[in-house]
């Protein structure tokens, strides 16, 4: 028998949070439609988060290791239409070298981090990127930096363990 939660869908747009049940085994995909059944927000302008976990559509809930004993609350984040493709520059690896980086407006920090890994092979947990004097922190997307066609995003290395 599938195992069934209660979501608590957050967003600044709304005053009371939206309450929905939701089986395990249910892709995001299946919470965002529903979710644009009650709102009429697009599901490519919905982004869902749980702590600082961008959720991917194309994922079953099960794959968070939600605790669906108890009530999961969830972020809703609403992305501008105008989400167009933007180069931004990554410093920081191979003595300081350049490279160009392919994103968009609505791209999350841990989606931008991958790209990063595959240029510098430096695992998304290791990195610290900076960028317009402020840290990138893992549950944001480009738009809530304001990132800007042609911004440089500075990779440092993290220390871990010490």
């Amino acid at each position: 028998m599938a195992s069934s939660c209660l979501l608590q869908v957050h967003s600044e747009n709304w005053q009371e949070p939206m309450k929905l049940t939701a089986q395990k085994e249910d892709l995001v995909k299946k919470i965002n439609e529903r979710i644009q059944s009650k709102t009429k927000v697009p599901v490519e302008n919905q982004l869902l988060s749980w702590g600082s976990q961008v959720l991917k559509p194309e994922r079953k809930l099960s794959h968070y290791w939600l605790d669906t004993s108890t009530t999961i609350h969830l972020t809703l984040k609403v992305v501008e239409p105008s989400d167009e493709e933007l180069q931004v520059f990554l410093v920081g690896t191979n003595g300081g070298k350049k490279h160009l980086l392919h994103i968009r407006r609505s791209s999350s920090v841990s989606e931008v981090k991958e790209k990063i890994m595959a240029i510098a092979t430096l695992p998304p947990k290791a990195q610290r990127v900076i960028c317009n004097g402020k840290e990138l922190e893992d549950g944001k997307i480009m738009s809530d930096y304001n990132i800007q066609q042609g911004c440089t995003f500075f990779l440092w290395g993290r220390c871990i363990g010490g």
